[in-house]
């Protein structure tokens, strides 16, 4: 039995927030950006079957998702080597998780151009028109 490794679209972003609203915006802000949208997904199980046969090259998650927070879903983003930003209202050293120091993190309600650069801040492959 062979594993199959989950392909990775280049220029494209995981979308994450448990309200419908709000993931909407950011993925039409992703798309302003010049990059495809993988979701939006308004829940944990939804994002993780949204990777089940794709793996993003970038996710914009929200932290808080309902009850749940975001952290094993990140992990398993992170081992696939996907770029993480992390948006949320609660940015307080109590709702981060040290291992993720790094990843950008905005603050909600994020500008466009906010979400845009920190997107930016990873090396992104450009979506081609075949893809």
């Amino acid at each position: 039995m062979t594993i199959e490794t989950p392909k990775v679209n280049a220029g494209t972003v995981l979308v994450l927030d448990d309200e419908a609203l709000i993931a909407m915006d950011l993925a039409a802000t992703v798309e302003d950006c010049g990059l495809n949208v993988l979701g939006p997904a308004f829940s944990m199980k939804q994002a993780f079957e949204l990777i089940e046969g794709s793996t993003p090259e970038l996710a914009l998650l929200d932290i808080n998702i309902g009850k749940e927070q975001v952290w094993p879903l990140a992990r398993e983003l992170r081992d696939r080597g996907v770029g993480l930003v992390f948006i949320s209202g609660d940015l307080s050293p109590a709702n981060l998780q040290a291992e993720f120091h790094d990843a950008p993190r905005l603050h909600k309600p994020a500008l466009p151009q906010q979400v845009c650069e920190a997107l930016d801040s990873y090396e992104v492959k450009t979506p081609t028109a075949a893809e």
